[in-house]
């Protein structure tokens, strides 16, 4: 396309024509920009930008003029990577369009500005935070068609689409200069960074125990019954110390019917099992369309399913044949969808109920009405006159006839409800963990398979790929039934589990192979259960940071159990006593954020560092606390299911002086670590809502002293004293210090906002709890090692406990 740019007959262009003929085929046919992607003639008072490339981020605006109004450069600047803006201003035709497009630029809050003319192309920097004025900054310039051609990878490198996000521009144009990029974090200055957590004989053994029966066991598709009745858990009430994420949970569910346009009954209240859902289990009538089984990521559906079919339907379903099939893994392409059913069931047939659906007699059963026709057509006098040359062909056509083997699938499923009364249910699960394309062509499958088998079929899916199923894909052709799996009580949950852990560690009486006795591991479990089941301070964190999400909280659990964080001999030692060690809330808080690490690690941890920046702006320390506050508060959970579009989100943080790569930069991070819901499939410009796990982070986990002194080390500090000053420490004297210091430089970036009233996060509150978490950590580190002293125990052997160990008073 630039080359038959370049080709084109010169004339004389208007500022429309010069749009329209050549700066729109540049951006959309030549830098693939989509054409969605352009907003043309925006209001930026006293006029109208343009161009605005990058919606809904706004990355670029542009400035046409007419052709032929070039830009005189001096002789000999070709091929060099940037031009001084002050020399492209010698042109006062340029001068006066640079000051434009820069007006409009910093109005609208975007950092690349433009000027073209059609053939010739200046882009640069509207504005700095290195300190230097932007009318003394650089600019990448085009001279010609011809040098955009010859040079269209420096073009495309510089100004496609891609290169727009990853900000190359910014990078070529600030080269040279400090400001752009946030100074080193103390981590990059620690040898050895992060570190390995060191853990004992006794703590090493519960590692590998919690992996096996509280974390691997819900994976496994041949659990125990034993295990469903004993673990399963879903009362559909929230927990009281869910006291964050209940809200938001709570209205999500509760408008799901408005929102999906559909209705949507619980899987189980209070008195137990929906008899609905058991009615529409076994009923002849709900055959003829699927059941959609809505939930959450981790609420528990798969649990439910197992437990429904071999718990409390298990009498109804006794002479069913029940089918699960499990896309959690496998297959990997469209194209397989419909195979991998048909080998799961016809696996299953076999494997469970010992039907052979290719055996020879039972084919010929399948087929009878076939083979009876086949006998009475023009191979029919064979059979008397030549009974082996019959029986081939008639061979050939049964081989026929089971060739196309879902075609043969139905037909057995068919032959074995009219002929033993054995309908069937088939669950179709974890296709919610695919993308959308992937989960409607499942539908659509589900829904052949309820007309044709007049089997029920259960199609399990997340509620918003449900909603923009409903709108763009395959279910918006019919109408579901639906129920829904509501989050349970976690604390209620852990209970469940800890008490079949134990139950089945403690048969396994005193193995030899483990340094844990019976009497240990009795102790040890009886703390966990006390901890996680009655000290409400645990319990909120559990409930809130896990979301409702079952998977995540045991993940917690089990990383806290046999984590070098908690002193094993301690709980130990307190149980020779006749006590119950209470866990301390800093013990368990070290061990979800810093895992095996010495310290913080973002690339291993599930815990997010808010404070974290991607360029040298110390204001943006507080960017994704901004965001979350924001979308939390714009979030309406009765319209779209509480989304809200990202035009609004970049369009705001623009107004609070943020560029729209900052913003992306952190929606891309909270979105990763759970803290955002986005719709699958649409990349860049999906809406965005708060989770549960966001708003904790933003509402409590900013205040508290562990979760600070840990993301410490992860922070960039921009003030050099400061940054100096910030050391990495491990007695807890010295980190509570450090932490201080780390408070006053954040309220020192706060007040650097124009208007911190108007924002929709207040650090002036949160960063007043955070003082408030420090000095009740400093004053419990005194008394915790003013006991012990009295009583005669040695100090803590872990210089890097934020508390000294809990003193005997403290248990009971």
């Amino acid at each position: 396309m630039l080359q038959e740019l370049v080709g084109s007959p010169p004339a004389a262009r208007n500022e429309d024509t010069t749009r329209f003929q050549l700066v729109d085929p540049l951006l959309v046919d030549c830098l693939g920009h989509p054409r969605a992607s352009i907003e043309t003639e925006i209001a930026a008072h006293p006029g109208y930008a343009d161009y605005i490339v990058g919606a809904p981020a706004r990355l670029l605006v542009i400035e046409a003029k007419r052709e032929g109004l070039t830009f005189k450069l001096p002789a000999g600047l070709s091929g060099r990577p940037t031009v001084a803006l002050a020399t492209l201003r010698e042109d006062s035709m340029a001068g006066a369009a640079i000051d434009q497009v820069t007006k409009y630029a910093q109005q609208l809050g975007i950092g690349l500005a433009g000027i073209a003319n059609g053939t010739q192309l200046a882009v640069f920097l509207a504005s700095r935070n290195d300190g230097k004025e932007v009318a003394r900054g650089e600019a990448i310039v085009f001279v010609s068609l011809e040098d955009m051609r010859d040079n269209f990878r420096k073009l495309w490198d510089l100004l496609s689409r891609n290169a727009l996000m990853q900000r190359t521009a910014h990078q070529v144009l600030m080269m040279g200069s400090t400001g752009s990029q946030p100074p080193q974090k103390l981590s990059s200055t620690i040898k050895n960074y992060p570190g390995f957590r060191r853990r004992s004989e006794r703590e090493t053994d519960l590692k590998l125990l919690s992996t096996v029966f509280i974390q691997d066991i819900e994976g496994n598709a041949q659990v125990s019954d034993e295990f469903l009745r004993d673990c399963y858990y879903n009362s559909g009430t929230l927990s009281q110390y869910a006291s964050v994420s209940k809200e938001i949970i709570k209205a999500r569910y509760d408008n799901l019917p408005d929102v999906l346009g559909v209705q949507s009954e619980a899987v189980r209240d209070k008195k137990g099992l929906n008899p609905s859902l058991k009615r529409d289990l076994v009923s002849r009538v709900i055959s003829s369309k699927p059941v959609v089984l809505l939930g959450d990521v981790g609420v528990g559906k798969t649990m439910f399913i197992r437990h429904l079919l071999r718990v409390d339907a298990a009498e109804e379903l006794r002479d069913h044949l029940v089918f699960y099939v499990d896309f959690g893994r496998e297959p990997a392409l469209n194209s397989e969808l419909r195979r991998h059913i048909i080998d799961s069931v016809t696996d299953q047939l076999e494997s469970n109920y010992g039907i052979d659906i290719n055996a020879n007699r039972f084919v010929r059963a399948v087929y009878n009405r076939e083979l009876n026709r086949f006998k009475k057509g023009i191979f029919g006098p064979l059979a008397e006159s030549d009974p082996a040359e019959f029986q081939r062909h008639e061979i050939q056509e049964l081989a026929r006839l089971i060739e196309d083997r879902g075609k043969h699938l139905e037909r057995s499923l068919q032959q074995l409800e009219s002929t033993a009364r054995r309908r069937s249910v088939i669950v179709l699960d974890n296709i919610d963990q695919r993308p959308l394309e992937f989960q409607d062509e499942v539908f659509v499958i589900a829904q052949a398979m309820s007309s044709t088998l007049a089997a029920t079929i259960f199609v399990s899916l997340r509620p918003t790929t449900f909603f923009e199923s409903k709108l763009r894909g395959s279910i918006a052709a019919y109408q579901p039934r639906a129920f829904h799996v509501a989050p349970a009580r976690i604390s209620s949950i852990v209970k469940r589990r800890l008490s079949f852990a134990r139950k089945q560690l403690l048969a396994a009486n005193d193995r030899t192979d483990l340094s844990l006795d019976t009497h240990d591991l009795k102790a040890y479990l009886e703390s966990l259960e006390e901890g996680f089941t009655a000290n409400e301070t645990l319990i909120g964190i559990l409930e809130n940071m896990s979301g409702g999400n079952t998977r995540l909280a045991l993940e917690y659990l089990s990383s806290f159990i046999g984590s070098g964080y908690v002193e094993t001999a301690r709980i130990l030692e307190v149980a020779e006593r006749g006590g119950v060690y209470t866990i301390p809330v800093h013990e368990f808080m070290r061990s979800i954020i810093l895992g095996e690490n010495d310290l913080y690690d973002p690339s291993t941890s599930r815990i997010l560092n808010l404070f974290d920046i991607s360029q040298g702006d110390q204001h943006e320390h507080f960017l994704l606390p901004l965001l979350l506050a924001f979308i939390q508060a714009q979030g309406d959970p009765t319209k779209r299911a509480g989304f809200i579009e990202v035009d609004s989100i970049f369009a705001e943080s623009q107004k609070w002086g943020f560029e729209p790569d900052q913003t992306r930069w952190h929606l891309d991070r909270a979105t990763a670590k759970g803290l955002l819901d986005t719709h699958p499939g649409e990349s860049d410009v999906s809406p965005y809502r708060i989770t549960s796990i966001g708003a904790y982070m933003h509402h409590e986990m900013v205040a508290t002293f562990s979760y600070i002194d840990a993301m410490i080390v992860d922070t960039p500090i921009m003030d050099p004293a400061v940054r100096t000053a910030v050391l990495d420490v491990r007695p807890i004297e010295d980190r509570l210090d450090r932490a201080d210091a780390f408070c006053d430089y954040l309220d020192d970036a706060w007040d650097g906002f124009a208007n911190p009233s108007a924002l929709s996060f207040d650090w002036n509150i949160q960063g007043q709890r955070l003082r408030n978490d420090i000095d009740n950590a400093r004053k419990k580190a005194v008394r915790a090692r003013e006991k012990r002293s009295e009583q005669g125990y040695a100090p803590s052997q872990d210089p890097s406990s934020p508390e000294e160990p809990t003193s005997q008073e403290e248990h009971r």
